[in-house]
């Protein structure tokens, strides 16, 4: 009798817990998973946070999370195998979080890529306490990862390119005092306007004085990206290098307080739309640059770039266009800038094998093949 008893409590008890566990086990549980920062660039290590809260009284001894993130983002336990990894990976964690209990785990990883990385949602499975009974559930999160070019560091390499925009952008573009930009004072010269005659220091200096305004350049510089595939299994890591050189003259100049602006085929890979962004030379401008090439496209094929060049007409603008690719209407499109005197430099990135090619465009003081591999 009191055996039957006992069964009798066991299976009120297994029947209880199944009950409890069914109805509540996902009561007052709550999940975070975050990137350490917003954005990076290729290269920096950051960390995932994730967190796993329990707000109640029955305890989860098992609990599961699994969530899907780009294999870009190398964590410190990845296997180093050489091997290609899918484009997703499947990262997962084990958790036991007990009765009104707040679980925090710190995984460190390195931004092998540039990117934009979102984490959606992820999946959580859990099982009673007798192990008898599956549970699981979607629960969304929302945490994105911005990872910006890298920035090149080998100046030497790209000496040519950039004393070819110095000087378009200095010799060959009108200079003027800017009214705004107040840089000393001198003493005053017959040819001086009397309009930059300070009167205040006059006063103090028994003797004409006059501002001095530090001089300005009407040039801008316009990066062009072309990501058109150069042949029919294109190396993609061409583009990323083009993308990189990008970064770093929009990065160079812009604080060196030039105007730059960006074009390209490629198309945002978040947004969907093509990248166009205006001319400017501020902190925050140098963002959106960087945020869109770290958005740009490159795996779909994209819109020849050579009717874009058909249509630059600004004689305003110096051009730095970078392209692995170098088809014929390319080269005709660059042609045709020179006829209409615009201002360019052309940078060909390429690898060692590409340069061996018979069809490899004729280097000149405008077109510069960069052995970029």
């Amino acid at each position: 009798m009191v055996i039957i008893v006992m069964a009798l409590v066991v299976f009120g008890l297994v029947v209880l817990q199944n009950f409890l566990y069914k109805k509540f086990w996902q009561e007052g549980l709550s999940m975070n998973i975050r990137f350490s920062s917003k954005e990076a660039f290729e290269g920096d290590g950051l960390f995932l946070y994730q967190e796993l809260s329990n707000k109640k009284i029955l305890p989860l001894p098992w609990v599961l999370m699994k969530f899907n993130l780009s294999s870009n983002l190398i964590f410190e336990d990845a296997p180093k195998d050489g091997i290609d990894r899918p484009e997703l990976s499947r990262q997962s964690a084990l958790f036991s979080v007990m009765m009104y209990q707040n679980v925090k785990r710190k995984l460190k990883f390195t931004c092998g890529k540039r990117g934009f990385y979102r984490i959606r949602a992820a999946r959580i499975t859990c099982n009673n306490l007798l192990h008898t009974k599956h549970f699981d559930a979607g629960l969304d999160c929302h945490s994105e990862l911005t990872v910006f070019p890298k920035i090149l560091d080998n100046y030497e390499e790209f000496g040519l390119m950039y004393k070819s925009l110095d000087a378009a952008m200095l010799s060959s573009s009108l200079i003027n005092p800017d009214p705004f930009e107040f840089k000393g004072l001198r003493e005053y010269n017959p040819t001086d306007p009397l309009r930059n005659v300070n009167f205040k220091a006059t006063a103090v200096a028994q003797q004409l004085m006059v501002n001095i305004y530090a001089p300005t350049s009407s040039k801008r510089l316009e990066i062009v990206l072309n990501v058109e595939h150069h042949s029919q299994y294109p190396n993609f890591e061409l583009y990323e290098q083009g993308i990189r050189l990008a970064a770093t003259v929009a990065s160079r100049y812009i604080n060196e307080d030039v105007k730059v602006s960006l074009s390209t085929n490629g198309g945002d890979v978040y947004l969907g739309n093509q990248i166009r962004i205006q001319g400017g030379n501020s902190p925050a401008h140098l963002y959106s640059i960087l945020e869109a090439l770290a958005r740009v496209e490159t795996i779909f094929r994209a819109a020849p770039i050579s009717p874009y060049l058909n249509e630059v007409n600004d004689l305003d603008v110096v051009y730095l266009i970078i392209s692995s690719y170098h088809g014929e209407d390319f080269l005709q499109a660059i042609e045709g800038m020179k006829d209409r005197g615009l201002d360019y430099f052309v940078i060909v990135p390429t690898d060692t094998s590409e340069k061996s090619e018979n069809n490899a465009p004729i280097e000149s003081d405008r077109l510069k093949i960069w052995e970029a591999l």
